[in-house]
C-alpha cells in the first residue's frame, strides 16, 4: 500500500467512526493551517482554520471537534455563532476558491471533485491573530505570509527556506520585539521583553516569513550573524547590535 492508499484509509476510517477528518498542515514557510475532510457529505461544505498560531494543536481539533456537530447543511453560515469554552467564539466565512486549491488538497484528491463549498473558521476580536488571512478575497502573492503556499513561487528572503523563530505568542497580536538573537542558520529567538521573564507557556514556533508579514520593522534580522543580536527601546527606536 503506497502513503496516498493508506492516506485514504485513514481517513475513511475517521469519517467512519467520527464524522469527518480533520488534516493538520505545519510547513516551516507558512503558517499552520487545518482543514476537514468529510463534511461534504453530510454538509455540502468543508472548514478551514489558517493562522491563529496563538492556539494549540490540542486546541484546534477541540474547535473543529466543538463546531462541526452544530452544523447541517442547511445552517445559515452567515449568522452561525459558537462559543468554545477558553478558546473563544468563532464564526464562519465563505472562502475564495484560490485558497481552497492551494491548501485543502485532500479533500480535491478524496472525492475527486474539482470544486466545493468552504468555510473559514474566524475567532473573535480577542483571538484574532495577525497571521489570519482574508480567504473571501483571491489569494495572492503580495501577502508575504501566505505566498510560499504557491510551490512554483522562488524562496526570495536571503536566509535558508526552513527559517524559524521561537517568540512569545503576544507577537501574534501586534506586540512588537525588542530583543532578538540568531542562533543558527534558520533559527531565531526574539521577544517583547528579557527574554529570561518569559512564561514558556507563551512561547511559539512561527516561520521567519510569518513574522516578517507581521512585522517589517524586523527585516535587519535576516543579516544577522550567528550567535549575533540586535535590541530597541521600542518599535519607533532604532535597531543597537548587543556588540
Amino acid at each position: 500500500m503506497n502513503n496516498k492508499e493508506e492516506f485514504f484509509k485513514k481517513i475513511k476510517n475517521n469519517i467512519e467512526r467520527d464524522g469527518f477528518h480533520i488534516t493538520v498542515v505545519q510547513t516551516s514557510e507558512n503558517p499552520r493551517f487545518a482543514y476537514t475532510i468529510g463534511n461534504l457529505e453530510k454538509l455540502q461544505f468543508e472548514l478551514i482554520l489558517a493562522g491563529n498560531e496563538n492556539y494549540l494543536y490540542e486546541d484546534i481539533l477541540r474547535i473543529f471537534n466543538s463546531i462541526v456537530p452544530k452544523l447541517s447543511k442547511d445552517i445559515n453560515t452567515n449568522e452561525f455563532s459558537l462559543d468554545v469554552n477558553g478558546l473563544g467564539i468563532f464564526r464562519l466565512k465563505q472562502i475564495h476558491d484560490s485558497w481552497s486549491k492551494l491548501m485543502m488538497l485532500g479533500v480535491y484528491d478524496y472525492y475527486k471533485v474539482e470544486g466545493f463549498r468552504a468555510y473559514q473558521i474566524l475567532p473573535d476580536n480577542k483571538h484574532y491573530t495577525l497571521d489570519i488571512p482574508d480567504m473571501s478575497i483571491e489569494w495572492n502573492a503580495n501577502n508575504i505570509i501566505w505566498r510560499w503556499l504557491d510551490d512554483k513561487i522562488k524562496w526570495n528572503l536571503d536566509v535558508p527556506q526552513d527559517s524559524q523563530i521561537v517568540t512569545e505568542v503576544q507577537v501574534l497580536f501586534g506586540e512588537k520585539i525588542t530583543e532578538i538573537t540568531r542562533w543558527e542558520e534558520n533559527e531565531w529567538e526574539g521577544f517583547t521583553q528579557n527574554g529570561e521573564d518569559v512564561d514558556k507557556d507563551n512561547l511559539r514556533v512561527i516561520p521567519i516569513a510569518t513574522l516578517l508579514g507581521i512585522d517589517s520593522s524586523l527585516e535587519p534580522i535576516l543579516s544577522l550573524g550567528i550567535e549575533k543580536g540586535l535590541w530597541r527601546e521600542d518599535e519607533n527606536s532604532e535597531w543597537k547590535s548587543w556588540d
